[in-house]
């Protein structure tokens, strides 16, 4: 039998209130890929300008910016490091698509 090994990175971004506005997450497998990180966020609409858009707070974006740069950096380590214990080259999570050329 062939077991294999994934990995589940996420993390939550919260405002100055302590209040998660935006949840990332990504999977990894080890297989060379470059991480790719899903954000998902919820803004509550306060009201409507006169021409019906919504009225949304502003979004903190840089903390966003931040954070996504983090959880990036932080999968693209775990990522190399399960390619290390599955025999992959480590170095083809920093060129997109590098997985597929090798093959």
């Amino acid at each position: 039998m062939e077991f294999n090994k994934s990995i589940i990175l996420s993390g939550k971004v919260k405002d100055d209130n302590g209040n998660t506005f935006a949840e990332m997450r990504t999977i990894l497998e080890g297989d060379g890929s470059t991480p790719v990180v899903m954000t998902m966020g919820r803004q509550d609409v306060v009201g409507f300008n006169d021409d019906g858009t919504p009225i949304i707070p502003k979004v903190h974006e840089e903390k966003l910016k931040e954070a996504q740069k983090e959880l990036q950096a932080e999968a693209i380590k775990q990522q190399k490091e399960l390619c290390v214990e599955n025999g992959v080259d480590p170095d083809l999570v920093n060129i997109i698509s590098a997985e597929r050329r090798r093959r």
